[in-house]
Formats: C-alpha cells, sequence, structure tokens
C-alpha cells in the first residue's frame, strides 16, 4: 500500500481518502479468504437512513421478498471500517440469525438492509453507527449479535471510542438463506 504520510510525516485526510485502495474505503482488505472484493462505485445505492448497499448475488426472481413481517434467515460476516474480520455465523457453526423483519429483534442496518432481498441473495451494507449496536451488546438486544468476549469488546470499542469520527462504518454482508 502506498504511503499517505505527507512530506512533515502527518497524514492527510484528503491524501488519505486518495491513496487508500478501494479494498479499504470497502472494507474488505482484511477479507482473507473472501471471494467477494470490491464492487464497482455504481452498484452501491443509499438508503435515506445512510446506510449504503450493494448486491452481490441476486436470488432468483420467483423466490418470495422479503418485506415487512417477513420471517427471514440470514447468514452474516461483520466487519470494522478498515476491513477487519469481527465475526461471522460461520463462526458459531453456521448457525444462522433468525428474526422477523419490523419487529425490533435485528439492528436497524440489517432490519433495513434484507428488505427487497430473496432466498439465495446476498448483499454488502455499509451501516453508519447510529444504525448498528446502539442497544448495546447484552443477551436480548438486537442482533447479529457478536459471540465472545473479543468480537464484542471489538464491537464496542466503535460503538464507544470511534462513534463520532467521519467516515466509521460497520460492514455486514448478508445472505438470505430462508424467507417466509
Amino acid at each position: 500500500m502506498q504511503s499517505t504520510l505527507a512530506s512533515s510525516g502527518v497524514a492527510t485526510v484528503a491524501n488519505a481518502a486518495t491513496t487508500l485502495p478501494e479494498e479499504f474505503r470497502q472494507g474488505t482488505l482484511g477479507a482473507g479468504n473472501s471471494d467477494e472484493g470490491p464492487v464497482p462505485k455504481e452498484n452501491y445505492k443509499r438508503m435515506s437512513s445512510g446506510i449504503v448497499y450493494a448486491d452481490l448475488k441476486k436470488g432468483r426472481s420467483s423466490d418470495k421478498v422479503v418485506e415487512e413481517g417477513s420471517r427471514v434467515n440470514i447468514q452474516w460476516l461483520l466487519r470494522k471500517a478498515n476491513g477487519y474480520f469481527v465475526d461471522s455465523s460461520e463462526v458459531s457453526g453456521g448457525v444462522p440469525f433468525i428474526f422477523t423483519v419490523g419487529d425490533g429483534s435485528a439492528i436497524p442496518c440489517v432490519d433495513s438492509g434484507v428488505r427487497g432481498m430473496s432466498q439465495g441473495s446476498s448483499r454488502r451494507l455499509i451501516c453508519p453507527i447510529p444504525t448498528t449496536y446502539v442497544k448495546g451488546l447484552k443477551d436480548g438486544a438486537p442482533g447479529p449479535l457478536p459471540v465472545g468476549y473479543g468480537p464484542k469488546r471489538q464491537v464496542e470499542r466503535v460503538m464507544t471510542v470511534r462513534k463520532d469520527v467521519p467516515g466509521e462504518y460497520i460492514f455486514f454482508e448478508i445472505q438470505v438463506t430462508r424467507v417466509s
């Protein structure tokens, strides 16, 4: 990666924004073995809530579409804004996160982000901090919740220390495995 340091040795925001690779800006730099790399900028759409999403894989048009009141099973992967892996449903033995859209059991980003998807489709969500874990990470809080001390501490750090940092996001990659 090219250095973002100015001649004085201090990074500037403007310089960083033009020299950071697209993989960093999309949270995929630390993706490891993921086949999903950077998505072309024109594929992203912004919701009124500030959530940005891009469809990675479309489901079949004949499949049921997720809407308010749908019961949904999703597989998920969670990363910090720098692409650093935090947690995923795969780490928990592939157990999906199951919720009813609109009932408050999912964080706002995921609840809004699955709407319009169909079974088998996958989507990348770029979630502003106020649309994520604002109600905390305790049992019974909206999910999907990271498990274990380490992943929960990472998310807590973002929610407390970095919540006011411009450009700080939490990234989800979700796949809808069932809609009923």
